[in-house]
């Protein structure tokens, strides 16, 4: 996506991204169907100042200077990056990839120590927080003001669209055809070649049945593997013969995985390990040149929210409120009863906020011998939130913790391969309108995403979907066995960690002889080690003895540029 810069008078916008009702903002606002996107969005600031922000339908993060203010947003959807950094001159550089930030003209590359912490305890990090000391992420819907006042963020209240109370869920199903409809319309009118991610999996599978209705040229794929634990191409298939639409299985070679794994660790800003990433990146280059847009279901969880499982639930609503000692010895107890150890999980914890993050990254205890130091999870958004609801509201919390969750693999493999994907269900009305439904018309014990479902079985009979079914995944065990361990050799291997400085390389080494000594309970462990290893290896100059901590100076800037990405350098 190119870089569009607008000036009219003192203000000026930088944006990067696409925006769907781009059209409609032109004939409100008496613009020429030929005006471009950023000339679009400064008039609409002139008209509804910074409300104009919720009336975007799309991708995009914007830069808007006007006078001494420096305006900073990144939409709901998260999909578009955004970074800045208070630089020690006064300035605010902004940016929408973190390397070409750390290049402007005063910002500094330090890496921060606690977001070190954050990355292996949940193998990414989270918005606002980055690797970087002082440099920060726009989280994903909010608006960051700079102004000579300081910098402040702000975020809009979720607009009061409320289905009426008598309507009956057939109703309710209608009304969501229609929004993904019109959502799905949009994303491919200006398509030559659309194209959609079929997993099998219900988000998927209702895409193309309504891209279908509209684009019958549409091409469906599915990334197999041979491992059938983690192989969803049949499901795929039979749901794509259903709807008429043409199918490819795209089926990626060990070599072209470690090409994958080697260009994001030298292209990525900072380490991401979600173990679908390599399988992302393939499939999006596959997809660049063969297709103009390619749907992605991307957003149909975070809308529709999900109750966590039993034990989880059981922990939080109660084990929780023991005291630590209780709980470990209780613990201790059921491990050593082989009648009791399944409910282990249940009191196992030092935080009840571990019992809900997605991957067996380390504990705090891990990370202390790792690092050497104390470590806290406070600053984390995903502690922040967790702490926002009571003990028993398990449906909201974990809702919005998915919301929380990065989608690195997804901005990243954008980036990297150029591919233009969009994604029908971050539409603001559909997933407005999906998240005000009633509970237990977007999940019931069995039956998740229920509405979903139902509008699914409208297009595609129930047996031809309706199958177990887990999320985008990836064989990382048997990945990083492959060549006898090679690339746990490599980077998991002490000298480079000795030489920089920020792990402890003994534990290092320990970790990978644990793991090829057969212990599976250490792959994502083992796995994040090896990310940040081959991440470090072509960043030599990131050395612990660089570490700072200082305070974020109160800043304001201003001088846009134009550029492939969104960057600039502010002054107030």
């Amino acid at each position: 996506m190119t870089a569009q810069w607008h000036r009219e008078g003192t203000c000026s916008v930088i944006c990067c991204g696409e925006i769907y009702n781009a059209p409609d903002l032109r004939r409100t606002l008496d613009l020429a169907a030929d005006t471009t996107l950023a000339s679009v969005l400064l008039a609409a600031w002139r008209r509804w100042s910074v409300d104009f922000l919720p009336r975007l339908n799309g991708v995009i993060a914007l830069a808007l200077h006007n006078n001494s203010e420096l305006l900073l947003y990144s939409d709901p959807s998260g999909l578009q990056s955004l970074f800045y950094q208070a630089t020690g001159n006064g300035h605010v550089a902004f940016a929408t990839c973190q390397d070409t930030l750390l290049c402007l003209p005063g910002t500094e590359r330090r890496l921060s120590q606690r977001s070190l912490h954050e990355y292996l305890r949940f193998l990414d990090i989270a918005a606002p927080n980055t690797l970087f000391d002082d440099v920060l992420a726009v989280p994903a819907g909010q608006l960051v003001r700079c102004s000579n006042r300081g910098i402040e963020s702000m975020s809009w209240p979720a607009s009061a669209m409320k289905v009426a109370s008598a309507i009956r869920f057939p109703r309710a199903v209608e009304m969501l055809e229609g929004h993904l409809l019109h959502s799905v319309r949009e994303r491919v009118a200006d398509s030559i070649k659309p194209a959609a991610f079929l997993s099998g999996g219900i988000d998927s599978s209702l895409l193309c049945a309504l891209a279908s209705r509209h684009r019958p040229d549409t091409t469906t794929l599915t990334v197999g593997f041979d491992n059938s634990q983690y192989d969803e191409a049949e499901t795929a298939q039979r749901v794509a013969k259903h709807l008429g639409l043409a199918h490819r299985v795209l089926r990626f070679s060990r070599q072209e995985y470690l090409g994958a794994f080697a260009r994001l660790s030298r292209q990525t800003a900072q380490p991401s390990a979600d173990p679908a990433a390599m399988a992302t990146l393939l499939a999006f280059d596959y997809c660049h040149s063969r297709f103009d847009a390619v749907l992605d279901g991307t957003g149909a969880d975070e809308a529709c929210g999900a109750m966590p499982p039993r034990h989880i639930r059981l922990a939080v609503g109660y084990a929780s409120i023991l005291p630590v000692k209780w709980r470990r010895s209780l613990t201790q107890l059921f491990l050593s009863l082989p009648v009791l150890k399944g409910y282990a999980p249940i009191l196992d914890f030092e935080h009840p906020a571990e019992t809900m993050i997605r991957w067996r990254g380390f504990t705090r205890a891990d990370i202390e011998e790792l690092c050497g130091e104390p470590v806290s999870f406070s600053h984390t958004r995903y502690f922040r939130i967790f702490s926002d609801f009571p003990r028993r509201a398990h449906f909201e919390r974990s809702s919005a913790l998915l919301d929380a969750m990065p989608s690195d693999r997804l901005t990243q493999a954008s980036l990297i391969s150029g591919l233009r994907v969009r994604y029908p269900f971050c539409d603001p009305d559909t997933d407005r309108f999906i998240r005000q439904l009633r509970t237990d018309w977007r999940h019931l014990p069995g039956e998740p995403k229920r509405i979903l479902r139902a509008l699914l079985a409208r297009y595609i009979p129930r047996n031809v979907w309706d199958l177990p079914k887990h999320g985008f995944d990836f064989p990382l065990l048997p990945f990083l066995a492959g060549d006898d361990f090679a690339l746990v050799r490599r980077h998991l291997d002490p000298a480079p960690w000795r030489h920089n400085g920020l792990l402890r390389p003994e534990v290092v080494s320990r970790y990978a002889k644990s793991f090829m000594a057969g212990d599976e309970q250490l792959t994502f462990r083992v796995w994040a080690l090896v990310v940040l290893g081959a991440w470090l290896e072509g960043r030599k100059n990131l050395r612990r003895t660089e570490w700072t901590h200082h305070e974020r100076p109160q800043l304001i800037d201003s001088a846009p540029n134009e550029n492939p990405d969104v960057h600039g350098l502010f002054r107030a």
